[in-house]
């Protein structure tokens, strides 16, 4: 079962929104994902080994609300490095914008998608 959506705000003021772009400030791809990274460890309590397939479809502006969803990629487990590593989970997760901005991305407007490796389970229902 995955985990509840996730709602995440981006504040209005920021240092790396000044230069990223001038006159038209957006969030960076690497921030974005760093947020997901984080949403992920929080709400499957495992690490986060890999980052894949990651789309970014709008750009997401300062001040913008967002919705992280969970999304079932496979029901089978991968296999991941060699014999000795054990398998890990690969979530898929898509980014929607909740309000309007003006002349920004509609409610519910995909902003970006992608999937995540989780570590193997380390213990008992470790990484569920």
């Amino acid at each position: 079962m995955l985990p509840p959506p996730v709602e995440l705000r981006v504040p209005d003021a920021a240092f790396l929104h000044e230069e990223h772009f001038p006159g038209a400030p957006c969030v960076p791809g690497s921030c974005l994902l760093e947020a997901v990274r984080r949403a992920a460890v929080r709400a499957f309590g495992c690490p986060v080994i890999r980052m894949a397939q990651a789309r970014f479809r709008h750009f997401v502006t300062p001040g913008s609300a967002c919705r992280l969803i969970w999304k079932q990629v496979s029901s089978a487990a991968l296999p991941f490095g060699t014999e000795d590593v054990p398998t890990c989970r690969r979530v898929g997760w898509q980014l929607a914008a909740v309000l309007p901005e003006a002349g920004e991305a509609a409610p519910g407007r995909r902003l970006a998608e992608g999937e995540i490796w989780l570590a193997p389970d380390s213990g008992e229902g470790a990484c569920d």
